[in-house]
């Protein structure tokens, strides 16, 4: 080869290395960055994908290994044909993650563990037939769902749920589903049910399931607000008797919006009822899902919600961005016992659809998550992107004071120290407000007044978070009246050196109408005197409206 030859055989090369390093496609798309995201990350899905993480589920396996699940939803995927769940295994206790398993056909499902199987039960589609998966070897391999024999236990739909719990009573599984067969719009749609089987039939045989009827909503229930109720919880109450507690959805951010519903199940699984006079309960966060467990070890049901910490124009059901840990005894008092996540942003955050189980003193959750990623976050709060694990350490023994973030920066009002009348008060998390018939009665519940006899009405007073302690103190101005309400029946509280007022006295409307007795107390000027508390009401301080 001469030399002109090489020459030109190297310009070339030249060329086309020139041309090659200026088209070729450059790996510059922009990577996830999670290390803002709360939590251990098992699954992401990028906004831009259309596709969106849905119905979390969790649960631990005899042996330890811990399993995980989501569905897809959104625009860039199949929910309304076959939808897609995937699952994720865990052999270190939920430090990280492997994806075990594709699932074609299932949508809103929740995962348990039920002699030697693994099982998910939801809908093949959205508003889908109502099916069940086996999975034999841990959820590596699923069944699928072609008929009544092999798990698809109804034949035609729609059918509602979420990844609701699973409870063995009486020597059954119990499951609640919504039938939304009531129209096409959502909410208005579901009517509450529950689904039974013996424990030792075979769950993917249709004929093993007793379907109870369907309650329809009231569009009247709660002053006319009420637009819908899904995602129900079988539990067993404290009587023994199983009961089906429900999501409530309401109209626009009102005082309605922290209320579940409690449908009541016959022995023999076959009826529903409800009582709207008395089936509404309080639990704040309640306009989005929840599961509901018992401990039998602290003798208490437990769950996480989104309560609303701060005043907000968005629908109660659209605010995801608080996650708090709940404790009752009676499935009708609720406590805030800790907020365990917290972004301040409600647009494009939400730490929702929380399922969890109990692993020794901790709990353990797979969490829905909308979070920051690096290349766009989230599409709104609703719309998540993340599927995170989290473990809540030692979760009986947490208390407001270990929240994630001072829930006394979360309210709206709240000055540790006020002038109020004739005398300053001092405390932690409390406003003053107006007392009338229908104002909201704690910062925490959405319990209102009701039977302010005429005297109170237009008096101030103290509000505080019912079931936490304000360490109230009022120091008088001047010579003067201190007036003092509480529920004096409850044990507790010491009333010493206050005296009743008789015919004074009003109540606030949780399940039993708790009422709450007046008293006064003379005071000197410079006087500093402790708000009686110890019960769950503890003492509000009332100022008359001269004062």
């Amino acid at each position: 080869m001469n030399r002109s030859v090489k020459i030109a055989l190297a310009v070339a090369c030249l060329v086309a290395v020139s041309f090659v390093l200026a088209v070729a496609p450059v790996d510059a798309a922009p990577q996830p960055d999670h290390s803002g995201v709360p939590g251990v990350v098992v699954a992401h899905s990028p906004q831009a994908s259309g596709i969106y993480i849905g119905s979390p589920g969790i649960v631990i396996l005899p042996e330890g290994t811990y399993l995980a699940k989501h569905d897809e939803f959104g625009p860039g995927s199949v929910e309304r044909r076959s939808a897609v769940t995937r699952v994720y295994r865990s052999a270190d206790r939920g430090r990280s993650w492997e994806h075990v398993a594709e699932v074609d056909g299932l949508f809103w499902a929740n995962i348990f563990h039920h002699r030697g199987a693994v099982y998910m039960m939801g809908t093949d589609a959205n508003h889908g037939r109502i099916v069940i998966r086996r999975s034999d070897d841990g959820g590596r391999a699923w069944t699928g769902a072609d008929d009544a024999r092999s798990g698809r236990l109804t034949e035609s739909g729609p059918y509602h749920t979420a990844p609701m719990p699973m409870l063995i009573h009486n020597g059954r599984l119990w499951r609640a589903f919504e039938d939304a067969g009531g129209g096409t719009q959502w909410g208005a749609r579901y009517r509450a049910m529950m689904m039974s089987a013996p424990v030792d039939a075979d769950l993917l045989e249709a004929e093993s399931w007793t379907f109870s009827n369907a309650v329809p909503r009231d569009s009247a229930w709660l002053d006319g607000q009420f637009l819908g109720w899904l995602e129900g919880n079988a539990v067993l109450d404290p009587a023994g008797r199983v009961v089906n507690i429900l999501r409530v959805n309401v109209e626009g951010p009102s005082r309605m919006a922290g209320k579940a519903a409690l449908v009541r199940i016959s022995d023999d699984s076959q009826t529903a009822t409800f009582d709207a006079e008395t089936g509404f309960i309080d639990l704040p966060g309640a306009a989005k899902k929840f599961t509901i467990r018992y401990d039998p070890q602290s003798k208490a049901y437990w769950t996480l919600t989104n309560p609303v910490m701060k005043h907000t124009d968005r629908n109660a059901n659209l605010v995801r961005n608080t996650l708090a840990l709940m404790r009752s005894e009676d499935l009708i008092e609720w406590e805030m016992r800790c907020i365990l996540l917290h972004h301040p942003d409600v647009v494009h955050h939400g730490l929702q659809y929380p399922d969890w189980v109990f692993d020794g003193d901790d709990m353990v959750a797979a969490i829905r998550t909308a979070y920051d990623d690096g290349i766009g976050g989230a599409r709104n709060a609703h719309d998540a992107n993340y599927l995170t694990f989290h473990r809540f350490e030692n979760f009986r023994k947490l208390t407001l004071a270990d929240s994630a973030v001072d829930p006394e920066s979360l309210r709206p009002a709240g000055p540790g120290k006020v002038e109020v009348g004739a005398a300053t008060v001092e405390g932690r998390m409390f406003a003053v407000r107006m007392l009338r018939n229908g104002g909201e009665a704690f910062g925490n519940r959405t319990y209102v007044w009701e039977q302010v006899p005429e005297r109170l009405r237009g008096w101030r007073y103290t509000q505080t978070l019912g079931g936490v302690a304000a360490g109230l103190h009022a120091t008088a101005a001047r010579d003067t009246i201190l007036y003092m309400a509480t529920a004096d029946h409850l044990e507790g509280i010491d009333t010493s050196g206050w005296t009743p007022e008789p015919d004074l006295a009003f109540r606030y409307t949780d399940h039993a109408r708790t009422p709450l007795q007046v008293f006064r107390r003379a005071v000197r000027a410079g006087e500093r005197v402790a708000i009686p508390e110890g019960n769950w009401t503890g003492g509000l301080l009332l100022v008359p409206p001269e004062e």
